[in-house]
């Protein structure tokens, strides 16, 4: 195992190979490149490489020559353009478009350069590390390497020449600024109005375009599609000519705003250049992405950062707030062929808000009307609260619908077709409502009658609504009653017409008896109480009857009218004249009979 390392270690000696540092050594690359050239030519003589080996080797010594004897030279801008008194703005759009160029060039210089270094690396790898098979590559191997070298030294050369005459060129550009001079702003204005025009008409031709190239793909006629995509190119072309066009008038409106000191505008046209780059599929964005940064650059040193950054945010808010807008407005869905946007929707609900806060605020004004007349029925207060609450909120919701652009008929052309569902899933809701009505216009029963609904409910009306209504039991229970209830079933009112009620309070005395005695003296102890009943009228006077004869007693029957105030407790007032009665016979010591059975025995 041992020798095995050795034996791999003295092989990896033997034939590893230093990097030929005198192949990029321009002081001394002349009269060694003559070597390298016969050695080359002495291997093709002498038979010792591969043929296509030896061209390899020519190839890359050729180009050693050449980039080892070459300048290295930039195009510069002629600065002279930019000292005269009065610079045009075409020529200050020259030099700006010059030095966008140049930053490019410097950035494509620098990916460049990273390429190259990845293939040295490689190639120094394979040179210090070649193996016997490889070892007829070295020479090749060093060429490449050499030129690689050399190719480094140009990049950086070029890169420090751009960057020198970038400084150079910009700080040119930015004294010169303020010497352009302002003309033909109408006829740029007029300019980039007729390239909108021809930019909206491009865009038409080309959607229909794209629509008969799907109409020829679906057919598959192969010359029609191509026809097409051939049409749809050319538009294309167009297209893009006329936004260069439209950047090349906006970038001299940003000129103008520079010397004029405009930040505002300059954002404003600096964004809507931004926007165009965007569209920009050509080689040309880069360099035009470039000059926009520029824009900024000398914008920030005319401005300020300060001045700049202020009038950047208010415009990016107003950018915002329109984008938020798009937002809004953008269709969120379609209904009846109408787009329903979110803005659309949100005024809809509050106008639908605003009528359910007329509508309470209506409600609130009639009941504070009530105070000054006090002499208007609870139920007329009801109707007209309940009735004109409805009719602004159905107000209100045809409003809203008609601000979504809803046409009405269509909604009542479902609501007649939801109405057979109405009819039969909201059979007893819409009997309710109806029922409702008519209560309310009828007034058959109103807010503070007592009421008895088939023996089963008895109490006050407290409040009547559209689909029901509150009765309010003697025992001070709330029972919420369906409308219908009141059409369907046998109601007694005991309050309609008269606010008086005949009281029936039943009792008994001993046979044997005088009925005469058994009247005067229930009648005078009455007269002489302090219980509530009418007194004064003379149809209502209080009176007693002989009801029936039972088995153990005379059965008799007070009748006495009270109001309806004396009504809201009618078991305590029954109670009230039972005991007067009861006290009444036993103080005259007349006998109350209970039931009792008589036991007669024979006897045998």
């Amino acid at each position: 195992m041992k020798l095995f390392f050795l034996l791999l270690a003295f092989f990896t000696f033997t034939f590893s190979a230093q990097i030929d540092v005198k192949l990029y050594d321009k002081a001394n690359s002349n009269n060694y490149y003559q070597e390298i050239e016969n050695i080359i030519n002495k291997s093709k003589t002498e038979n010792t490489k591969a043929d296509e080996i030896i061209n390899e080797e020519k190839t890359h010594l050729k180009k050693l020559i050449e980039i080892s004897t070459k300048k290295v030279s930039i195009e510069e801008f002629n600065l002279n353009l930019l000292k005269d008194e009065k610079v045009s703005s075409n020529t200050l759009i020259k030099a700006l478009l010059h030095l966008s160029n140049i930053k490019v060039k410097s950035k494509k210089q620098n990916e460049f350069k990273n390429d190259i270094q990845n293939k040295l690396s490689f190639l120094k790898k394979a040179i210090e590390n070649i193996t016997e098979d490889k070892k007829n590559f070295l020479l090749s191997y060093q060429l490449q390497f050499a030129y690689y070298k050399l190719l480094i030294v140009d990049i950086e050369d070029r890169i420090l020449l751009f960057s020198t005459h970038e400084k150079e060129l910009e700080n040119s550009i930015i004294s010169s600024i303020k010497k352009v001079v302002i003309k033909d702003v109408e006829l740029i204005e007029k300019e980039l109005s007729k390239i909108n025009e021809n930019v909206n008409k491009l865009l038409l031709q080309k959607a229909a375009f794209e629509i008969e190239l799907e109409k020829e793909i679906i057919n598959e006629n192969k010359n029609n599609i191509e026809l097409s995509k051939t049409n749809i190119n050319k538009i294309e072309t167009l297209y893009q000519n006329e936004l260069l066009n439209s950047i090349k008038f906006l970038s001299k409106k940003v000129v103008y705003s520079l010397k004029n000191s405009d930040e505002k505008e300059f954002l404003k046209i600096y964004n809507e250049i931004e926007k165009l780059i965007v569209d920009i599929t050509s080689d040309n964005k880069s360099v035009y992405l470039e000059q926009n940064i520029l824009f900024k650059s000398i914008a920030k040193q005319i401005f300020g950062n300060t001045k700049l950054f202020i009038s950047d945010s208010i415009s990016q808010s107003k950018d915002y707030l329109l984008q938020i807008k798009d937002k809004l407005t953008s269709t969120l869905f379609v209904f009846n062929e109408q787009a329903i946007s979110f803005i659309s929707l949100l005024k809809s609900l509050f106008l639908i808000f605003i009528g359910f806060t007329i509508g309470y605020l209506y409600k609130k004004w009639i009941y504070k009307l009530s105070t000054k007349w006090p002499n208007m029925s609870q139920m007329s207060l009801k109707l007209s609260a309940n009735v004109g609450y409805y009719l602004i909120v159905l107000i209100t919701f045809m409003i809203a619908m008609s601000s979504l652009g809803i046409d009405m008929s269509s909604i009542s052309l479902i609501a007649g077709a939801l109405s057979i569902g109405i009819g039969f899933g909201l059979q007893t809701v819409v009997s309710n409502f109806i029922a409702g009505i008519i209560l309310m216009f009828e007034r058959t029963i109103r807010i503070g009658d007592i009421i008895e609904i088939n023996n089963l409910i008895t109490g006050t009306v407290s409040d009547i609504r559209i689909r029901s209504t509150t009765v309010k039991t003697f025992d001070n229970i709330d029972i919420v009653v369906p409308n219908s209830s009141f059409i369907q079933n046998n109601v007694i009112n005991w309050t309609l017409d008269d606010a008086t009620r005949r009281l029936h309070i039943p009792f008994g005395v001993a046979y044997g008896t005088k009925v005469e005695k058994v009247k005067e003296v229930i009648i005078k102890e009455l007269l002489e109480s302090d219980l509530r009943f009418l007194r004064n009228d003379e149809n209502k006077l209080p009176e007693i009857r002989l009801s029936n004869m039972n088995a153990s007693s005379v059965d008799f029957e007070l009748l006495v009218w009270v109001k309806a105030n004396d009504r809201l407790k009618p078991n305590a007032l029954k109670s009230d004249f039972l005991i007067l009665i009861y006290n009444s016979l036993y103080k005259y010591e007349i006998e109350i009979p209970f039931p009792q059975l008589d036991l007669h025995l024979k006897k045998k």
